[in-house]
């Protein structure tokens, strides 16, 4: 886990998991999904200015995402292949503006 002094390392970290789990090649697994419904509480929770700037429609948007994948692990003991790009993107719409990608210096 990152050191909390180095919030840049900490920031990367939650970027290259989410890349990973929103990459339509990988294989979503329970521990993803429960990963990101946990990263999403903790930034929610954080009070940060930029979750702050997202606006109370779309921070409402990111909760009822958020709950859309909560009840789906509630009801499902094992992820079916058929469900994940809809998993995906309702973990993306979850996470909306609660991370960053990362820019790597080929993309500017």
């Amino acid at each position: 886990m990152p050191h909390p002094s180095n919030p840049d390392h900490h920031h990367r970290a939650i970027a290259a998991r989410m890349e990973r789990i929103l990459d339509p090649q990988h294989t979503l697994c329970r521990d993803d999904i429960l990963w990101v419904l946990n990263m999403v509480k903790n930034q929610l929770a954080s009070n940060q200015a930029s979750v702050i700037q997202l606006g109370a429609e779309r921070l409402a948007r990111n909760y009822r995402y958020y709950a859309e994948v909560a009840v789906i692990m509630l009801h499902r003991s094992r992820l079916q292949d058929s469900e994940s790009d809809r998993l995906r993107l309702y973990l993306q719409e979850a996470a909306h503006g609660l991370w960053q990608p990362i820019v790597s210096s080929n993309d500017t």
